[in-house]
């Protein structure tokens, strides 16, 4: 068996990305922590911990570290179900989540969930391609990804397609796609995409107009909101989630310029194999939500 105080310092070191600020986090000496640390290394025999700036988990670490997850949350929902919560231990749901969903519908699909069973709710942002990385590693319960293939002691619902439309303002268009042709617009023609993680604008260009050479000229933007406000300040084009592009193409603010060219992204939910109520809850939120908003 593991001394859970053990686990909870490795989880707080990590989550707080040093010793010094873990000690001040549990009102404990660094010494302490550390202790914490080593004995938990020595009774699994392999380090669990990068000493770098911040301190990271090995593997072995992350194993730990989603083992003590679960755990947490089924302790929680035991609290519940015996009806001795505790004010002071809140269940605390951690999430990764995609900018685009995020800026869109999914906040508005687990609201009242949330409010209705006092959780708090933690979220950590990343590109939806990346964000089972996350799950993998015990940071998160659960994720919104690409990822169909349900990762090892997890499970994969579909919710639905995000479609995405390459946008711009009426004045960048004019600037920048009066000739006959594209590839040589596109050639010309700032881009904004999200981060050097984001894909899709590659993908884009390669499937509709075989540019693989990454030739064209780009403003990265790692902010859902800024990325949509700079291509309607005419910073640039770009593809847009049609959530967020529909009320400004409907208003003439942005233009498709590409109306027959569009990107369908499918969305899964994938979360732990554990019997914690969160997970199935939040999941029928979602796919409520989901079923209205997204595209089949």
């Amino acid at each position: 068996m593991f001394d859970y105080a053990h686990l909870k310092a490795l989880s707080i070191v990590v989550s707080q990305g040093g010793f010094d600020k873990a000690a001040q986090h549990l009102f404990i000496s660094q010494s302490a922590v550390s202790q914490r640390i080593k004995q938990l290394e020595d009774k699994v025999g392999q380090a669990l911990l990068v000493r770098s700036n911040p301190v990271v988990a090995t593997e072995t670490g992350k194993r730990l570290l989603r083992h003590y997850a679960q755990v947490q949350l089924l302790e929680s929902e035991l609290r519940s179900e015996m009806d001795v919560d505790d004010p002071s231990l809140p269940t605390i749901v951690k999430i990764a989540v995609n900018a685009d969903s995020l800026a869109t519908w999914f906040l508005p699909a687990l609201t009242e969930t949330f409010k209705y069973h006092k959780w708090l709710l933690e979220l950590v942002v990343d590109d939806e391609a990346y964000t089972h990385h996350l799950l993998k590693s015990g940071e998160a319960v659960g994720c919104v990804t690409t990822t169909q293939i349900a990762l090892s002691g997890c499970s994969s619902e579909y919710l639905g397609n995000m479609e995405y439309q390459c946008v711009a303002t009426p004045a960048f268009i004019e600037q920048y796609f009066q000739s006959d042709k594209a590839t040589d617009d596109i050639a010309h023609a700032p881009a904004v995409v999200f981060s050097t993680k984001d894909k899709l604008h590659d993908k884009f260009l390669s499937f509709y107009f075989d540019i693989n050479d990454k030739s064209w000229r780009e403003h990265k933007i790692p902010s859902s909101e800024s990325f949509l406000e700079a291509i309607r300040m005419g910073l640039g084009y770009g593809l847009v989630a049609h959530l967020q592009a529909k009320p400004l193409l409907d208003s003439g603010e942005l233009v498709e310029i590409f109306p027959h060219k569009r990107m369908q992204v499918p969305l899964y939910w994938q979360h732990w194999n554990i019997k914690a109520k969160q997970t199935s809850i939040i999941y029928r939120a979602l796919a409520t939500s989901a079923k209205k908003l997204l595209l089949c």
